[in-house]
Order: C-alpha cells, then structure tokens, then sequence
C-alpha cells in the first residue's frame, strides 16, 4: 500500500492524477488530497510515502511551497506539478532538492508511475547516503586522533576539531589553507616525500612537526595515504597524526616502543580513509586496501 500526498488547488487536476493513480496501483494505494500548504501541514506527523505538489496555491507561490513543504517534511520525496509556464522554475526547484517535475499537461499513467517509483528510490537512497555521512563524521569528530584531508593543490578540504585543536586553531580557521603554512620548515620534505603513492607503504609512520598559532613547535606521530581515483589519478591525501610532544624527552628505546603500540596505525588508517570518504566530494576514490596499497 503506498499512501501519497497532494497538495494541487485544481479539482480537475487532482481528478485526473486520482485516476491514473487508480489505474497503476488498483486499490493498493491512499491518495490524501489538500488545496492550501497549511492544509498539507496540519498532517506532517502522518506517514507518507510521496508528495505530488502543485507550486502555486492560495497561500504559497512558486519555490516558497516547495521550500516551506520540503523543510517541514525533508524525507518525503516530493515531485512538482508544474505548468509550461513554470517549467524552467521547475528545474531549478529539481535541483535544490525535489525529486522530479511533471508539467500537467504532459502527463500520462506510464509517466506518472515511473516518477513516482524512482523519487521514491532516490530519495531512500538519498536519506541512506546522508545517515551514514552523519555517522562517518560524528565518528570523525569523536576520535583523539587528528585528521586532515588535502586536495591535490595541497589545500586542506577536510579536517577534524581534535586536530585544528592541536594546532590552536578552530577548523574554519584551516579550511581550504595550504597546509604546508602550518608544517615547520625543515620537515616540509618529509611530508612530501609520504605524498609520492610510490613511495608509500601502508602502516608507515614518521615523526613531523607542525607549527601552532602560537608559533610553538608540535610533534606529531603521522601517517598518511594519498588518494587515488580508479585511473590511478592522484587526487590529495589524508593523515591521521597523535600529539607526541610529551614523548620526545625520551629514550629511543621506550619511544620506540610507544610507536610500536602506535603500530595499529595501518588498521586506523584504513578505518578512516573508509570513514572520509562520505566526507569527500569526489566519490571515486579508490578502495584503501586496493591497488598500489596492497
């Protein structure tokens, strides 16, 4: 049983979708027709499946009914009923988040059901997609770990609290800076070097020291990977890096062995190139465990 929302101020309009609806679903489907959004409103606590939405009604107009239906009800696929008239408005409205545009008088059953059927599979896909986002960085943010992401310039495209905290800055402060201002000098070759996917072997740590606001020297534990798209294209990096100023004072032998118990970075690593991924915008990256990183 699908259980749809209308909110069209034309009878006749509404009649014929009621129709075709008939004809593609039989009686296995709940067609709840309103003429005004504060109609429409008063049942955003009811479960719908789909919303069919006409732009403009008594009380709304154009992309006001759709940003006020879609803010109300942000995982409700919702399709617009538009007409000739309204259609590159349409678009537009398609693109900040409408599942799909029906102009009235070009619609038939066939093209009514196929509508239907993909908005609703997009828009689950869509709520699936931004789920696991919101759980990716909520883990993101909660490790003591510091963690970046670079763009192939060298631009810092993502980063973490716990690591512009390190630093003394907030993460607006870093966003989209080369992040080589904040690495010191004689250690900008070192980074450079774990950059090069040739060079690079997975679990691999190095010591690097960072620079903060205050202009004080930060000793770090690193690793990074560079990323990959499936043609090999490079295309940035990331790191994840622990704060070992407290542990340079020592001997070489314990420090030695508090990297070794730092040794599961390569399973972190993994774990967190899989994580950000979600997190950056280009989604063909390729797997961590895949290609040159075997």
């Amino acid at each position: 049983m699908i259980r749809i929302m209308i909110v069209e101020d034309n009878p006749g309009d509404a009649l014929i979708l009621s129709e075709m609806l008939k004809e593609i679903y039989n009686d296995q489907f709940e067609l709840v027709h309103f003429k005004r959004v504060d109609e429409g409103l008063k049942h955003i606590n009811e479960k719908f499946d789909i919303l069919l939405l006409d732009l403009n009604l008594p009380d709304s107009h154009g992309v006001e009914t759709f940003n006020i239906m879609n803010s109300h009800l942000p995982d409700l696929p919702i399709i617009i009923l538009t007409g000739l008239a309204d259609e590159d408005l349409s678009v537009n409205i398609v693109s900040e988040g409408a599942q799909d545009y029906l102009v009235k008088e070009q619609i038939d059953k066939q093209l009514l059901s196929r509508s239907i059927k993909y908005s609703i599979e997009r828009k689950n896909i869509e709520i699936k997609l931004r789920k696991s986002e919101e759980k990716y960085k909520e883990m993101v943010e909660k490790i003591q770990t510091g963690l970046f992401v670079i763009d192939l310039n060298n631009q810092i495209t993502y980063i973490n609290n716990q690591m512009a905290g390190m630093l003394g800055y907030t993460v607006e402060d870093m966003i989209n800076q080369n992040v080589f201002r904040f690495i010191q000098k004689n250690c900008k070759k070192v980074f450079k070097n774990h950059l090069d996917i040739d060079n690079r072997s997975i679990g691999q740590t190095y010591e690097m020291q960072f620079i903060t606001k205050d202009r004080s020297p930060l000793w770090v534990l690193m690793s990074t990977s560079p990323l990959q798209k499936f043609n090999d294209e490079y295309i940035g990096a990331i790191s994840i890096m622990t704060d070992i100023n407290a542990r340079k004072g020592m001997e070489k032998s314990i420090m030695d062995a508090m990297i070794e118990k730092d040794s599961d970075f390569s399973s972190m690593m993994g774990n967190m190139v899989e994580a950000v991924k979600p997190l950056i915008e280009d989604d063909k990256v390729k797997d961590f465990f895949k290609g040159k990183f075997t």
